[in-house]
């Protein structure tokens, strides 16, 4: 008993970043936005609040994987944008591509120093198919990045401008295999209690464009939703543990505090019942 208790107290003082990873996926392009569309500053809250919570307070730089590709009509280079539209430093991000990826060797070492991994959209982006494969293949690599405390965020997948075809949407994360490619104007989504802690609005993901919702869930927080449709989220954000199958959250510090007192209380009455 008094083992359980040590356990739970350093469980309860570690930083939550040696204890999860934290995901934000969604289906919107805001970073693109964020330069170019009808929603800046709504893009731009969406965008800044995604990259941050992935981050988790960490002020290590994060990895940014955009192809270099010639750019078709309706998309742009977006990691310009980091910069100009969001207002991280120059020095926050590095830009890769896939030839960029490849050269690494080890990939998931060199993810050691970055705070967080950020995937652009394939429209108005230009995540291609390359990058994509790219991190599908070394989704074993992201899942375990994630649990040793990293970050991710990525924006929509949906082969709108054909950029990235077939390849598997979101593939790095397996258990997001519900992904599902449209193309509509937002208007009426809605902000789910969960997305208004993050601290979003209504207007944050709205007036713009959407290229993808999910299916499922994969055990993730719904943030936003289409039209206010609680089968078709918008984006997905989470703060756990991570596998193939689906995440697992970490209990949250009060709850660790119920659990030390619980046994602490359970060890004083064991104690107290030994005495003569």
């Amino acid at each position: 008993m008094h083992r359980l208790i040590v356990v739970a107290a350093v469980v309860l003082f570690l930083p939550s970043r040696l204890l999860a990873g934290s995901i934000f996926i969604t289906g919107h392009d805001p970073i693109w936005h964020s330069g170019l569309g009808g929603n800046f500053i709504g893009a731009t809250d969406l965008a800044t609040t995604g990259i941050d919570f992935a981050r988790d307070g960490s002020s290590l730089p994060f990895l940014f994987i955009e192809s270099d590709d010639p750019v078709p009509s309706g998309n742009a280079y977006t990691e310009p944008f980091l910069v100009s539209a969001l207002g991280y430093g120059a020095a926050e991000d590095v830009a890769m591509n896939a030839a960029d990826l490849l050269a690494l060797g080890d990939f998931r070492t060199a993810l050691n120093a970055y705070s967080a991994i950020v995937v652009a959209s394939d429209h108005g982006g230009m995540l291609s198919a390359d990058e994509l494969q790219f991190l599908n293949a070394h989704s074993a690599d992201v899942i375990d990045y994630l649990n040793d405390g990293g970050g991710l965020y990525a924006e929509a997948e949906s082969n709108a401008n054909n950029m990235i075809g077939p390849t598997p949407r979101f593939g790095f994360l397996p258990f997001l295999v519900s992904s599902s490619d449209f193309q509509s104007p937002e208007n009426t989504n809605t902000v789910t209690a969960f997305g208004a802690s993050l601290g979003l609005v209504a207007s944050d993901v709205n007036g713009n464009f959407s290229h993808n919702y999910f299916a499922s869930t994969g055990g993730m927080n719904p943030v936003d939703l289409f039209n206010g449709d609680q089968e078709r989220p918008l984006s997905l954000a989470f703060r756990g543990r991570i596998t193939k199958g689906g995440v697992d959250a970490v209990p949250e510090p009060a709850s660790v505090t119920l659990l030390i007192t619980g046994l602490a209380a359970g060890v004083v009455r064991k104690y107290r019942s030994r005495r003569p």
